[in-house]
């Protein structure tokens, strides 16, 4: 009996490394500032999860590594086979609740906020330096236990 293997697609790991950390450090960034504007940072960084998701010129640090970076030498490109289907939901979950997030400190509810924000910026985190995607765990154990397939 042999098993069937699925050509995953290739993906460059560096842009999507870069854009985890550079959402990862925006959201610290507003926590450290606060305020108006640290919900700003927020938002800045849930609206280019979100809206690059679907359209990419949106994600422009993804751009900034593709255009710029990667020419220039200062990146070095790492072209890895990837299931990205997972990781695209948990890019769509994030950039919600991080708008969601944005918009309760910026009416006043800055802790509920944060209790949002901060959690999704250490999945991301976690994602960025231990390739742990912490849905595509959660998935896996769903399905692992056949609640997905009862779904």
């Amino acid at each position: 009996m042999s098993a069937i293997t699925t050509e995953l697609p290739v993906y460059d790991r560096t842009a999507r490394k870069a854009h985890q950390w550079t959402m990862v450090a925006v959201v610290v960034l507003g926590l450290v500032i606060q305020g108006a504007t640290g919900s700003l940072l927020v938002a800045i960084a849930g609206a280019i999860m979100l809206v690059g998701r679907f359209w990419w010129p949106a994600d422009v640090v993804r751009q900034a590594v593709w255009r710029v970076l990667e020419p220039a030498g200062i990146l070095k490109r790492d072209d890895v086979q990837e299931d990205h289907e997972t990781r695209r939901i948990a890019r769509i979950l994030g950039g919600s609740l991080w708008l969601i997030a944005a918009g309760l400190i910026l009416a006043g509810n800055a802790v509920l906020g944060w209790v949002i924000a901060v959690p999704i910026a250490v999945m991301v985190g976690l994602d960025a330096s231990l390739n742990f995607c912490a849905l595509c765990f959660v998935l896996a154990q769903l399905d692992q236990r056949g609640i997905l397939r009862r779904a």
